[in-house]
């Protein structure tokens, strides 16, 4: 809200001319530029470029008035707001987080925010620079995707396992909370591979994916991100992640899949087979001191459950 006094009046004129001079000044040459370029009151934008009208999905006669944090999502509204505020009074660039556009829904839009203060005389403004980071965002979220995803078969890989794996059971450890951890591989895949081909092997491994997303939905306590906790970590060897879950419930979900992969028809051109799968099962506990403890001992479940037949599943 505007200050009504004479001196509030005299700042807010003041500041209205330089703003008049720098257009008339260098209005042609700021549009021209390939960054987004805004001047910004406490209370809303004076002025934006092309670039930046064009970044907001805005006309300038529409963006005027408006503020940058209309522009950001719920999750950093309130951390933007803060830096937006220290720009104020800091004397170096402030950088925002990543913004995803809101104003672009069907082709997101991310970019990237600095603001810095401007000496101008008058009422405090900043200048906000925008910079269009879409294309580096699609190629980073690319190869985090080939760091920590299997190619085959679109599931996490083993580095991620392992590194998502650890920081949980820290957390279990740290908390007392329960953790299970699930290991369990394709019975008898060489032969798969070997009698029907390995594309046909393939398309068995990516069955167990479909597999797992209709099958997981809502039976994982307090997970938001269920299939986020499987991974491929060997050539037919899966993993589980199960956090808040005992070895009673766990066992429930291992049973289900294993179940599940059993009565799955998998159609392949002209072939149609199903697979079994053996698993092995272990919980935290109180002793355990990091994640290869619970892969020891979920190995030795697994190994036994082979011995005894396979497409079963063996706590230990």
């Amino acid at each position: 809200m505007f200050i009504d006094d004479d001196e509030g009046t005299d700042d807010a004129l003041l500041t209205h001319q330089t703003l008049i001079d720098t257009q008339e000044r260098l209005g042609a040459l700021l549009d021209l530029m390939p960054t987004g370029l805004i001047i910004h009151q406490m209370q809303g934008i004076l002025y934006a470029n092309q670039q930046a009208c064009f970044l907001l999905n805005e006309s300038e006669e529409s963006l005027i008035g408006k503020h940058i944090l209309d522009f950001t999502g719920d999750d950093i509204r309130d951390t933007c707001s803060e830096l937006f505020m220290s720009s104020f009074v800091e004397d170096h660039p402030i950088q925002f987080p990543q913004i995803k556009l809101s104003t672009y829904p069907e082709e997101p839009r991310f970019i990237k925010v600095t603001a810095g203060r401007l000496p101008w005389e008058g009422t405090s403004v900043v200048q906000l620079l925008l910079e269009d980071i879409t294309e580096l965002k699609i190629k980073a979220d690319e190869l985090e995707n080939l760091t920590f995803h299997d190619v085959l078969t679109g599931t996490y890989n083993r580095r991620y396992f392992i590194e998502h794996a650890e920081k949980m059971v820290e957390k279990a450890i740290k908390d007392k909370s329960c953790f299970s951890l699930l290991i369990f591989d394709v019975d008898w895949f060489k032969k798969v591979n070997d009698t029907l081909g390995h594309l046909a092997g393939d398309e068995a491994l990516k069955s167990i994916i479909e597999v797992w997303h209709k099958n997981t939905r809502n039976i994982v306590d307090n997970t938001r991100d269920s299939d986020g906790k499987l991974a491929r970590i060997g050539g037919e060897e899966f993993a589980i992640l199960l956090p808040n879950l005992d070895m009673e419930k766990a066992k429930y979900v291992a049973e289900r899949i294993r179940k599940a992969i059993e009565e799955n028809i998998i159609e392949f051109e002209d072939l149609r087979f199903n697979i079994t799968a053996s698993f092995g099962l272990t919980e935290l506990r109180a002793d355990d001191v990091t994640l290869d403890d619970l892969i020891r001992r979920a190995d030795i479940a697994l190994y036994r459950a082979k011995e005894q037949g396979r497409n079963r599943v063996e706590c230990e």
